[in-house]
């Protein structure tokens, strides 16, 4: 069984090809960060860094910022709050 990871700096599916993170890979994702909704939130914001910097140099017309927002971020707020993991402080003062 071949894991979901992307393929950079394209950012598609490794396993089958879809835009990443896809469905596959969310579901990996949540079982790898199962009670820790905040820390995938952190590490899916990093790589959404990296991906909207990969996209944006290597295509005349990236995808839309929000789009990428959604793909990457958008199904994590909404996975904590199926699980009812709320997004908690993580000492800087700041609320996520």
């Amino acid at each position: 069984m071949q894991r979901h990871a992307p393929l950079k700096p394209f950012w598609i599916c490794t396993a089958c090809a879809h835009p990443w993170p896809c469905g596959e890979a969310r579901a990996e994702l949540a079982a790898d960060y199962t009670g820790e909704a905040r820390w995938l939130a952190v590490d899916m914001a990093g790589l959404l860094t990296e991906a909207t910097a990969d996209l944006t140099r290597l295509y005349p017309n990236p995808p839309d910022p929000e789009a990428l927002h959604g793909r990457f971020l958008g199904w994590v707020r909404r996975l904590a709050a199926t699980r009812r993991q709320p997004f908690r402080d993580l000492g800087s003062g700041w609320p996520l």
